[in-house]
């Protein structure tokens, strides 16, 4: 057990779990690379004194290469919100959740109010069938981890 715990991993395997409008995602889009889990703050100093700064700062969440399964909640509600893209936001939820060798969680992060803020198509190939997601980027100001007994 505490030899598993300690064993570098070679590669990465990850689920994202997103959740758009409050409807949940099954895992139906799969991405080779997740980047921008990230936690700062200001820090403010009034002589020797430090305090936390009390502005939240944004950092922006992105995912690339992706596959979409047909019917993606995550596809359907913006492609209805689309024709409104410039008046609103829809909000997403996204746990991201580290595994291991047998597909079990062994680091999560809860990424919560999360905004969509682009999202590119790689190039079309005559050669292909699926829809190859280039990227999909969020803006967010939540991070928390979500912690994972030991199993």
């Amino acid at each position: 057990m505490i030899q598993e715990l300690t064993t570098p991993m070679v590669g990465y395997r990850f689920a994202a779990l997103i959740t758009s409008a409050a409807i949940p995602n099954p895992i139906d889009i799969f991405f080779k690379e997740i980047s921008g889990l990230k936690v700062n703050r200001s820090i403010e100093y009034d002589g020797n004194r430090a305090t936390v700064g009390s502005n939240k700062q944004t950092r922006t969440l992105t995912f690339k290469r992706g596959v979409l399964r047909t019917g993606s909640t995550l596809e359907i509600t913006n492609f209805i919100s689309l024709p409104q893209w410039n008046q609103f936001a829809v909000r997403n939820d996204i746990l991201i959740t580290l595994l291991n060798d047998n597909n079990l969680p062994t680091k999560a992060w809860l990424v919560t109010r999360a905004f969509m803020e682009s999202w590119e198509w790689d190039s079309l190939d005559a050669t292909r069938n699926d829809v190859l997601i280039e990227s999909i980027s969020f803006s967010y100001q939540n991070l928390v981890t979500v912690p994972i007994p030991f199993t």
